[in-house]
């Protein structure tokens, strides 16, 4: 997975993982914000009813140089038709060619245009494992739409999805499992449990030992834009893009 071996976090088992999502609708607009201790991005879509007029995006924190980039890709995607349809909206190109979290974010932004409401909020809370495992939840402005026992990658709790995978298959079975609001928070969940597993190390550290090489092995090659082969070479770690936010959840997404 590391090009070098990682180093352990001296925290590992004391913090929290938190990933807030934000989408604020006014008009013909919607913004939408994410963030977490890798990640810090912002976008502005705008659409007509039918379809999307244009997409402006902004990275404010990211985890390697060629990520900024990844802008342009997104942008390519105005003119396409506003659509509640998760499926239908991975569809329209690789997500995989796309920055993952751009990507997502956009997807939520058009259901939000299409929803009719002014606000919503994501809150993912995961609790560093203890004895293998650890409880992870979802709230949605507020209300906890998941919270499930896991030891990853394998739910063990709520005894209805015991021994699904969050990884592989989990876009088939969620599909089947729920619809609406329940499925969008399933996939704001599942994402934080990726991303979440970065706690294990001490990425901050494992940036400035190595700052002009990957972090990544070529393993990992084609999962998102900046690993994309043709770039993997150029995606050097930023340095300073580690945050915690164990103690100070508020202090998420207030750039919106």
């Amino acid at each position: 997975m590391f090009t070098r071996p990682p180093i352990p976090h001296p925290r590992y088992g004391q913090r929290i993982f938190r990933r807030r999502i934000r989408l604020l609708a006014d008009g013909d607009t919607v913004r939408g914000g994410l963030e977490d201790n890798l990640h810090a991005c912002r976008l502005a879509l705008r659409h007509d009813g039918h379809e999307i007029t244009a997409i402006d995006a902004e990275w404010l924190r990211y985890p390697t140089l060629v990520c900024p980039d990844s802008v342009a890709r997104l942008m390519r995607l105005a003119g396409r038709p506003l659509t509640a349809d998760r499926a239908g909206f991975r569809g329209w190109e690789n997500p995989r060619s796309h920055c993952t979290h751009l990507h997502d974010l956009l997807g939520l932004a058009i259901a939000q245009a299409l929803r009719g409401t002014a606000e919503r909020q994501y809150d993912v809370t995961i609790p560093d494992p203890h004895d293998g495992s650890t409880v992870a939840e979802v709230a949605l402005d507020g209300h906890v739409l998941h919270r499930w026992r896991i030891d990853h990658p394998r739910i063990l709790e709520p005894a209805e999805l015991a021994g699904r995978e969050v990884l592989r298959g989990f876009a088939a079975w969620s599909g089947e499992r729920w619809s609406g609001d329940e499925l969008e928070a399933a996939a704001v969940l599942q994402m934080g449990l990726i991303i979440g597993t970065s706690q294990r190390w001490d990425l901050a550290a494992m940036r400035r030992r190595a700052p002009h090489e990957p972090l990544s092995s070529r393993e990992r090659a084609s999962v998102c834009f900046a690993y994309e082969d043709e770039r993997f070479d150029l995606a050097l770690p930023r340095v300073d893009s580690v945050r915690d936010f164990t103690d100070s959840p508020d202090a998420l997404v207030t750039f919106l």
